[in-house]
C-alpha cells in the first residue's frame, strides 16, 4: 500500500490478512502473546475443576449408598442421629453442582483465545473477555454469598453456644 501523503515512503504490508480490515481492526501480537500465554493455565485450571466436579460426585454417591445400605451405622452418640452423613452427601452434590459453569466459562475463555491466535479478529478479543468477565462475576457473586452464609453461621453458632451454656449451668441466669 502507497502512502498518498509521501510517495517515497517504504509501502506497509497488512500482516494479518485482508479480512483483518486493514490492520485497524486487528489485535495487536503482544495482546494474543499475552492471552496465549495464559491458555494453559486457564485450560489446566478447568480440567481440575472438572476432576474436582467428579470426586464430588463420586463421594456424593459413595456417601448415599453407605446410608441407603446401611454401611454407615447411625451413632447413638451423634446429637443428629447420623442424619449428618446426609447433609454431606447433599452438601456434595451441590458443589458439584455450582463448580459447573465456573469450568465451562474458564474451558470457553481458553477455546476463545485459540481463535482469536488464528483470526486475530476483534470480536473474537472481545468473546474472549466477554467468557473471563462471566467467570469473575459468578466469581464475585459467589463471594458474597459465601461472606454473608459465613455471617450467619457465625451468628448461628453464637447463639447455639450461649443456649447450651444457659442450659447446661454455665452462664448464671
Amino acid at each position: 500500500m502507497e502512502n498518498p501523503a509521501n510517495p517515497y515512503s517504504s509501502p506497509a504490508a497488512n500482516l494479518y490478512g485482508a479480512a483483518s480490515g486493514g490492520g485497524a481492526d486487528a489485535v495487536s501480537p503482544g495482546t494474543i502473546a499475552q492471552l496465549a500465554g495464559t491458555k494453559p493455565w486457564v485450560r489446566f485450571i478447568s480440567v481440575m475443576l472438572w476432576i474436582g466436579i467428579g470426586f464430588m460426585i463420586l463421594g456424593a454417591i459413595g456417601i448415599g449408598s453407605m446410608m441407603a445400605f446401611g454401611l454407615a451405622q447411625k451413632n447413638s452418640a451423634s446429637p443428629f442421629g447420623g442424619m449428618e452423613m446426609v447433609f454431606i452427601a447433599v452438601m456434595y452434590g451441590v458443589l458439584a453442582f455450582m463448580y459447573i459453569y465456573p469450568a465451562v466459562k474458564l474451558w470457553s475463555f481458553a477455546n476463545r483465545i485459540g481463535s482469536l491466535g488464528a483470526t486475530r479478529s476483534v470480536a473474537d478479543l472481545d468473546a474472549a473477555l466477554a467468557e473471563q468477565r462471566r467467570f469473575w462475576k459468578f466469581l464475585g457473586i459467589m463471594i458474597i454469598v459465601m461472606m454473608c452464609l459465613y455471617l450467619v453461621i457465625i451468628i448461628g453458632m453464637i447463639g447455639f453456644g450461649a443456649t447450651a451454656a444457659l442450659k447446661a449451668g454455665a452462664i448464671p441466669r
